[in-house]
């Protein structure tokens, strides 16, 4: 049986092309799918798990990158994989072609699925396997557009910690130092606070800018940008590290 999928990736069609091609990347986004081993750059060792209906299907197997045209943008892979419980195994060899779009690139998936053994009564239903292939790519779709905004406000964030002044450390007790009374401020340290202050204003708006396309294809209240959600991100990356990454930040 064959059928064509259509999914979105918003990110340039260089940047998207690369994105694809990076299948342990990729993988943990599609649902079901795990990846237990990389053989070599172009062979992949895991399982997938898909309900048809009221029967749960566990496939492991092995995929490969049989063929890539750079300049098309077209890349051509096969699978096999045998049911977890002997009921049979699946065969199948795709491609994926990338065009660039308004709003990032648009990917197009033909597949060509076989089936064989007891499961092989499904292949009578392909109206069923395609429309669960169009909700598995819908959920691709999603998952890959919420890990490219977590990585690029996680980026972002830590960016702009950088920009931000040194948060100062308030102490009390006997070692508090208390400012002179009556402490002049120059204005060369007026200047050099308004500097950091248009930096910060500055590495705001740019971080905010970047984002804001994945942010219309991430949806969900969980996954809406604001302001206040990246500076709160840079700040706990400024007082956890200076911009290092911690388990345990906040999430938006």
């Amino acid at each position: 049986m064959e059928f064509t999928n259509h999914f979105h990736v918003p990110l340039p069609l260089t940047e998207a092309w690369k994105l694809m091609l990076d299948v342990p990347r990729i993988l943990p986004c599609l649902p079901g799918a795990r990846l237990t081993e990389v053989l070599d750059e172009k062979r992949y060792r895991g399982s997938v798990a898909v309900k048809l209906g009221p029967v749960k299907l566990s496939f492991d197997g092995q995929a490969e990158l049989m063929r890539v045209d750079e300049q098309a943008h077209v890349a051509w892979l096969k699978g096999a994989g045998m049911d977890a419980k002997g009921r049979g195994g699946a065969q199948s060899e795709f491609s994926f072609t990338l065009k660039a779009s308004d709003s990032g690139t648009d990917v197009t998936v033909h597949t060509q699925l076989q089936l064989t053994g007891a499961i092989a009564q499904y292949g009578r239903g392909s109206g069923m396997i395609s429309e669960v292939a169009t909700q598995l790519l819908r959920q691709f779709e999603q998952n890959l557009s919420e890990m490219l905004l977590d990585e690029r406000l996680d980026a972002s964030a830590a960016a702009l910690s950088a920009a931000l002044p040194p948060l100062a450390t308030v102490t009390t007790g006997a070692g508090m130092a208390a400012p002179p009374v009556g402490a002049q401020v120059s204005s060369q340290d007026v200047r050099a606070l308004l500097a950091q202050c248009q930096a910060v204003l500055a590495a705001s708006q740019q971080t905010l800018a970047d984002v804001r396309l994945m942010t219309k294809t991430a949806r969900g209240p969980n996954k809406e940008l604001n302001g206040f959600s990246l500076l709160w991100r840079a700040l706990w990356a400024s007082v956890s590290g200076r911009g290092g990454s911690d388990s345990s930040a906040p999430k938006r």
